[in-house]
């Protein structure tokens, strides 16, 4: 019989689609970052004026 395993070992994993799914979580925290900076700053100069 086969044996089931729970988790893949190393060889088995998929490294470069694993690099591609990082590189474009790094664009969006790199985007979401600069659309969170501008938004605060678009609230904190209408809040003190």
């Amino acid at each position: 019989m086969a044996e089931k395993k729970a988790y893949p070992t190393a060889t088995e994993m998929d490294y470069p689609a694993h690099r591609r799914n990082y590189a474009g979580f790094l664009t969006l925290l790199k985007w979401g970052t600069i659309l969170a900076a501008i938004v605060t700053a678009v609230v904190v100069y209408a809040i003190s004026n």
